[in-house]
């Protein structure tokens, strides 16, 4: 991360410690009595503006304040783009930046980057994804908090990295340099209608757990990095397939080999999970992952 300078603020390093959202996990999956978690769920519902009418359940099938935040939407609450050569947002959200990955760093904010090896963990990780290009999905406590494949293929490797949980809203942009290469994540690898291309979801304070299809493991909870894993059955997902769930909200980095990828709308511009946000070569890749192991 060359040419930062910056040094992150004390507070929000003790912030960033897993142990407060470890705590905060605990705490939203007590089981309160009906009446207080209602109401606190209203509550919530009224500060952030969030339309508890596209839940799969109603307001009283809620036992905690977790299956209120990982809630399910009604079938049809959202509309998957098909377009060929167009890629559908992963996450409800806000498309922060798109660019080129030309030198193999990621724009975080104005005067702040990150290296594409310490994204992924690691050089080999890196290797398929150079020269190509980038998007940055983040998601407001607000969102819905489900991330969905933008793109048919199968994921082929994954890698999860522990780490801190620094929050990921726009104080941590702006305060904590290499945000996204330091937090705690989780990466799906995979080959898709669009060539090589990876979905990595990124961990926060108050994000006590993420759970992606592809493995068991669930994070935060005290587990060291893994190694890149190579798995024995590809998991085939279509567009619009569940890929993962975080608690609270956080933030979703794609990563593509492609390096032909504009994004359909201005930048930052509010997205839906599924709606068309770039503009992508629909060359599909059938070569075996240009990883090792």
């Amino acid at each position: 991360m060359a040419g930062n300078t910056q040094t992150t603020p004390k507070w929000l390093d003790l912030l960033s410690n897993p142990q407060v959202s470890q705590a905060m996990g605990r705490l939203v999956r007590l089981r309160a009595p009906k009446p207080v978690l209602q109401a606190a769920i209203r509550t919530f519902c009224k500060i952030y503006d969030v339309d508890l009418g596209e839940a799969e359940r109603s307001l009283s099938d809620f036992a905690t304040f977790q299956e209120f935040f990982t809630r399910r939407l009604k079938p049809g609450a959202r509309e998957v783009d098909h377009s060929a050569g167009v890629l559908p947002s992963p996450s409800d959200g806000v498309l922060s930046i798109s660019g080129s990955l030309a030198n193999d760093t990621l724009i975080q904010a104005k005067g702040i980057d990150y290296t594409l090896d310490a994204l992924l963990g690691g050089k080999e990780d890196a290797d398929p994804y150079r020269g190509g290009s980038y998007a940055v999905v983040y998601l407001a406590p607000r969102n819905y908090h489900r991330v969905h494949s933008p793109w048919q293929g199968e994921i082929v490797q994954w890698r999860y990295v522990a780490g801190p949980l620094y929050p990921v809203n726009r104080l941590g942009i702006e305060k904590v340099p290499g945000l996204f290469a330091r937090n705690e994540r989780i990466i799906g690898h995979c080959q898709t209608e669009f060539g090589p291309a990876a979905l990595i979801m990124v961990g926060a304070t108050c994000v006590g757990h993420m759970r992606v299809c592809f493995t068991d493991l669930a994070t935060n909870e005290g587990k060291p990095t893994s190694a890149l894993t190579t798995l024995s059955a590809p998991v085939s997902q279509a567009r619009g397939d569940e890929f993962g769930v975080f608690e609270m909200g956080s933030t979703v980095v794609l990563v593509f080999a492609d390096p032909n990828v504009t994004p359909l709308l201005s930048v930052p511009s509010p997205v839906a999970q599924g709606q068309g946000i770039l503009r992508i070569s629909a060359t599909a890749s059938t070569s075996e992952p240009r990883h090792g192991g």
